[in-house]
């Protein structure tokens, strides 16, 4: 009765002992595993939540830029400029997309290894097939579509190595309330998978990640990993079948079963981004109707062992076997009071046990945490938060913290924040604020806050875990500033890469070239050359620059539509910290006003200057012909008489044939310089210009024999008649006539031809008569073809250089133009145009003239 009371007491004793140090090992087994399996749930949660808060923020951007009044191309470039910035900052999308109502991608950035790129248009693709955007198209303003994490598929096969992909996407409408399409995110899920394994790095050889169908997103094992995108893949209820079947009924609990400990979790995407848009400001819609998606649910699994538990009923024994012998009663009665005061001593141990874990947690992140009371005194901050801001641990831990840290400005809003704190769901969760530091400098952080609780359950104050970004908001600004400068500048700024290929052009390219960004990046800056520019000076361009120094020229370039253009340039090189050049820069200004204005000034001095030569010429040739013409009419009289007299001489006769013929061609000489120097005015009359050239063609028609010239005529029927000078015009056609019958001389005498057309032409500046007088002759050097109407330029042996000078002349009396062109096959072409104007008209432009 007594022994076994004993006995009795003294097993009862050990059993105690034996379940003490197996219950404590089992809590804190337990509790380690929810608590890595907790972190790496609010893990995922925040990065959801970011992504949220990221994909709304792109929607409300887009909505407030569309306009109706601004020009479509504008629109997308200011959008795709955003978004470029957008993805380079972030770092976490594959892709940021914007696509139009009938599922066509407008624009289009992808992360391209960490140098986000805008996608041409013409490689943007049609994605109305694709689920999400059949899903995302259907919502209304504010709701948010999530699809499934899977790994990436593009043209129909998986992408290698696998790329796991989650899209985010959200409907966006314009300022009338009409449909635009949608804002498409996609998320790295590989970015997710780190963070959840990094939460829970503690546990990270025995975490999981399952989808609702119970496929591994991650395990330890990459082979069952994504088995829901191969046919025979491996699913969870596989290999734990009743494990797998309890997980399906219940959101978070820890069970043993034989096959060991199954701490779980569970984690619905749809739910963080539906609270994370009840706390937007611009929720519009109802709350259970924000998001859309599969269906999705995640369930954190951390899977112990069997043989990792320990603790076996024969170590225990085989360990206090001696002492339970020895000990008797006594022993019983203290083991049973230690196990009584271990137990006590056991939840205490836990609260602090959970409280260093996760402080030490905080101070193995580089990110500023901190933990205030309900009051606002710091209870705790973390070693990176004391070395940004330069405090003490005491001069923070037990202060007040927000009339020490916080500007005096934002003080009110964290009050607020802290009298949120008894209800959760007005609590934000994500937000940014300016922290002093010990000199009174601030520093911008992005604050995450957890909720603290107390043994019974209670809020007992806030957690924040935060980024300092002032530098990259810093950053961002003064990019703002450059990118604005850039474009708003008044003068061409290009950048190329290394190999010459266009990589940025500022609006002002697009206005002077009419080539768009789009159209000129990726090519190559030669698309505007023009062919006029020595290549051997594109040789020492390039040869400058690479020597990394700063070359100045002119180019004479072509735009768009064709029309050439002048620009000055100055083109120097940029540099990264290593100083290698990376880039080229260009900056060059549109001086093709500044050059026609110098060639003007030139061309009228020259013209000037030509003018003053040729008055003097005319002067001079005025006096010569007045002081020649008189001692000429004695000697052909002189000649006249002696062949009179001499009548039967032959040699006489012959030498005066010959003198008389000279002095013939004199006079002409004569007639033609007086004719050029003093233009008698013109005696108007209506004129038939069909009898007009057939009288002339009469009076030269011996000349036109002798040179053995054949001829034609053609004249348009029905021809109106025209004021004009008869003798000037006989003048001016038959010069033009018999220049044309001389210029065939070349040909053989039975293969000489001219050719006179008349024609009627209707212009804007009235109607005119064309004379066109075609020859067959060998034809005029281009390069001097206008010089043949200057003054005494001639190409003969014998004559002044002013017969065509005088055509010109007469033509200018009667407001017409005079040409000459080569013909297509052979020989030249005169082209004389009279006006068809009213007599009194005419007057006026000859005296003009």
């Amino acid at each position: 009765m007594i022994f076994f009371p004993l006995v009795a007491v003294l097993v009862i004793a050990g059993s105690l002992h034996f379940f003490a140090d197996y219950e404590k090992a089992r809590v804190a087994r337990e509790s380690s595993e929810s608590l890595n399996v907790e972190l790496a749930q609010k893990m995922i949660v925040a990065d959801i939540d970011a992504v949220i808060t990221d994909l709304l923020f792109l929607g409300r951007y887009v909505e407030s830029q569309s306009t109706t009044s601004q020009h479509e191309g504008a629109y997308l470039k200011r959008i795709g400029e955003m978004f470029q910035h957008f993805a380079g900052q972030k770092r976490m999308y594959d892709q940021v997309r914007m696509l139009d109502v009938s599922g066509r991608e407008i624009v289009r950035i992808n992360f391209n290894g960490g140098s986000p790129q805008i996608i041409a248009a013409v490689q943007l693709q049609d994605k109305s097939q694709r689920y999400y955007f059949q899903e995302a198209n259907k919502l209304e303003s504010g709701q948010v579509y999530i699809s499934p994490l899977d790994l990436n598929i593009e043209d129909g096969e998986l992408q290698t190595p696998y790329k796991p992909m989650m899209r985010f996407a959200t409907p966006i409408f314009d300022q009338t309330g009409k449909r635009k399409g949608i804002v498409v995110l996609n998320y790295f899920g590989e970015r997710l998978i780190n963070h959840f394994r990094l939460a829970a790095a503690n546990i990270a050889d025995h975490i999981e990640l399952l989808n609702e169908d119970g496929y591994w997103l991650s395990s330890q094992r990459p082979s069952d990993a994504w088995g829901f995108m191969f046919k025979n893949g491996l699913k969870y209820a596989d290999r734990y079948p009743l494990e797998w079947k309890y997980l399906q009924e219940y959101d978070h609990d820890q069970i043993y079963t034989d096959r060991g400990l199954f701490t779980f979790a569970t984690l619905s995407p749809t739910s963080t981004a539906r609270r994370v848009i009840e706390l937007s400001p611009d929720t519009t819609v109802e709350i259970r109707d924000s998001v859309q998606s599969s269906g999705i649910t995640w369930k954190i699994v951390a899977h112990l062992q069997p043989w990792v538990f320990g603790g076996s009923v024969s170590e225990f024994i085989g360990q206090h076997k001696i002492l339970y012998g020895s000990m008797l009663l006594l022993l019983v009665v203290v083991a049973v009071l230690l196990a009584k005061a271990r137990h006590r001593y056991h939840w205490a141990e836990l609260l602090q046990e959970y409280d260093r874990r996760f402080r030490r947690t905080l101070e193995d992140i580089e990110l500023a945490a901190i933990s205030v009371d309900r009051k606002g005194t710091a209870t705790f901050c973390n070693d990176y938060f004391l070395t940004i801001t330069g405090w003490q641990r005491d001069e923070i831990e037990g202060q007040d913290w927000i009339e020490r840290c916080v500007p005096e400005t934002d003080r009110p809003v964290v009050r607020d924040i802290l009298r949120q704190i008894d209800n959760p769901l007005t609590l934000p969760n994500h937000y940014e604020l300016t922290v002093l530091d010990r000199q009174g400098g601030g520093h911008l952080i992005s604050w995450n806050n957890t909720l603290s609780y107390d043994a019974d359950g209670r809020v007992s104050g806030v957690t924040a875990i935060g980024e300092d970004i002032t530098e990259q908001r810093q950053n961002e600004e003064e990019l703002r500033k450059l990118s604005r400068a850039v474009e708003q500048s008044p003068s061409i700024v290009l950048i190329t890469n290394r190999q010459g290929i266009i990589e940025y052009v500022n609006p002002k390219f697009t206005e002077i070239t009419g080539y768009s960004a789009d159209e000129v990046i990726g090519k190559n800056p030669n698309i505007l050359k023009s062919g006029e520019k020595d290549p051997q000076e594109y040789a020492v361009l390039w040869k400058t620059i690479e020597r990394g120094e700063e070359w100045h020229g002119e180019f004479h370039n072509r735009k768009k539509n064709g029309e050439l253009f002048w620009e000055s340039a100055s083109i120097s090189v940029i540099r990264d910290n290593e100083g290698e050049i990376t880039h080229y820069l260009a900056l060059k200004e549109d001086i093709t006003r500044r050059k026609t204005l110098e060639q003007t000034v030139e061309e009228r001095n020259r013209e000037l200057a030509n003018a003053q030569a040729l008055a003097a010429m005319g002067r001079m040739a005025s006096m010569v012909a007045h002081d020649l013409r008189n001692p000429l009419s004695s000697i052909k009289m002189g000649w006249q008489i002696l062949g009179k007299k001499y009548a039967r001489d032959r040699d006489v006769r012959e030498l005066r044939d010959i003198a008389q013929e000279q002095i013939h061609y004199m006079e002409d000489i004569l007639t033609d310089l007086l004719t050029y120097s003093r233009p008698d005015a013109i005696r108007l009359e209506w004129l038939s210009i069909d009898r007009l050239l057939d009288s002339t063609l009469g009076l030269i028609q011996r000349q036109i024999d002798i040179l053995g010239v054949v001829v034609e005529t053609n004249y348009a029927a029905g021809l109106p008649t025209l004021p004009g000078d008869p003798n000037k015009l006989r003048q001016a056609f038959s010069n033009l006539i018999l220049n044309a019958a001389q210029a065939t001389e070349c040909n053989p005498v039975k293969a000489r031809h001219i050719r006179v057309e008349t024609s009627l032409q209707l212009g804007d500046t009235g109607t005119a008569i064309h004379v066109r007088i075609y020859d067959n002759g060998c034809g005029l050097d281009p390069d001097s073809i206008d010089r043949f109407f200057e003054p005494f330029y001639t190409t003969r042996a014998k004559g002044t250089g002013l017969g065509l000078t005088i055509v010109k002349q007469i033509a200018m009396q009667h407001g017409g133009e005079v040409y000459l062109s080569l013909n297509e096959a052979k020989g030249t072409c005169a082209e004389f145009i009279l006006p068809t104007r009213a007599a009194g008209e005419l007057a006026a432009v000859a005296v003009q003239a």
